[in-house]
This record gives C-alpha cells, structure tokens and sequence, in this order.
C-alpha cells in the first residue's frame, strides 16, 4: 500500500512558445495533424474543422486582422466574418495546445445560447466538484477570465480527460 498521494498533472500540459518559429516554417497541415490525434478529434469531424476555419500564422498580424480588436502581442484569436471562421496564430505560439484552446472558441460558437447556459452551469458545478478541474483552476488564473475562456482552458489542458458531463459542450470536438 502506498502512503503517499500520486501528483495531479494536466492530460496536455503548458507548451512554451518556441520563438524559432516564423510564418514560413510553421507547417499548418501539420500541427492540425497533430492536434486530430492528441486530442482524439473525432475523425468524422476533422474534414469539417480543416474545411470551416481558416487557420493562419503570421510573424506580426496584418493591420486587417489588429483593426478587429487584436492585440500585437495576441498569441492566436478566433472571430467570424460572414458566417466562415477564422483562426491567426502568431508563429511562436503555433502549438496545438493554442491551436486546441482556439478551436475550442470555434466549438462554443456553435452552441446555442440555452447550451451556453447550461455549460455556464455545468462549468461552475465541475469548478468545485470535480478534481481535475479544480486542480486547473489552481494552476491557470486565465481560465476564471470569463466561462468562454473558461471552456476553452478545459479542452486546451484537459482534452478528453475533462469531466464527462462537459464534453457536451465541445461540439465536435469529443466523441
């Protein structure tokens, strides 16, 4: 029998960013590739995350892309235009743990306003219940920025190993 408590750690910890990195090195097929597996995406719904958001990595945004609110020193940002999404990564953070928190803000843009208060809920139930959650919250103050950001840390570091009554609100992200 063992005494001592088994440390906590996160499913996807931290990644640094990795300022080798330039928009001309960062292979966007590549880290998608690699965020499917890691994250177990759902194979029938790879082809529609590849297809629907336009992901792009850039050594400093575009003026087009700061004149939608973007800060300079933004490590990635989803928004819509025109029903189409899009996803701009600067290349230091192009990461799959960036690229799974960004595509976790193109998940909870498809969920319904009843679905977003019910993860509202849901969310603020697994903040003092469920251990794995609790121990994020401990270790990251961006998650309590808001419940959209919220979401968006749980999938980023927990992944598949979030609670099971959350996973609902990961459309197509979790099976």
């Amino acid at each position: 029998m063992c005494w001592f408590k088994k440390p906590q750690v996160l499913p996807h910890p931290e990644q640094k960013p990795n300022y080798a990195q330039t928009a001309n090195n960062v292979d966007v097929d590549e880290l998608f590739k690699d965020w499917c597996a890691l994250y177990y995406v759902p194979v029938v719904y790879r082809n529609f995350w590849r297809e629907q958001i336009d992901i792009q990595v850039y050594d400093a945004y575009p003026i087009e892309i700061m004149a939608l609110g973007v800060q300079s020193n933004t490590p990635a940002a989803t928004w819509e235009i025109n029903g189409k999404r899009y996803l701009a990564c600067l290349a230091p953070w192009a990461n799959v743990g960036v690229l799974a928190h960004e595509m976790a803000h193109c998940s909870y843009a498809l969920l319904t306003l009843g679905q977003k208060a019910a993860f509202d809920n849901a969310f603020n139930v697994s903040l003092v219940g469920d251990a794995l959650v609790m121990f994020l919250d401990k270790q990251n103050w961006y998650m309590n920025t808001n419940n959209v950001e919220g979401h968006a840390e749980v999938y980023r570091y927990l992944g598949t190993q979030m609670p099971e009554e959350l996973k609902t609100f990961y459309i197509k992200l979790c099976a």
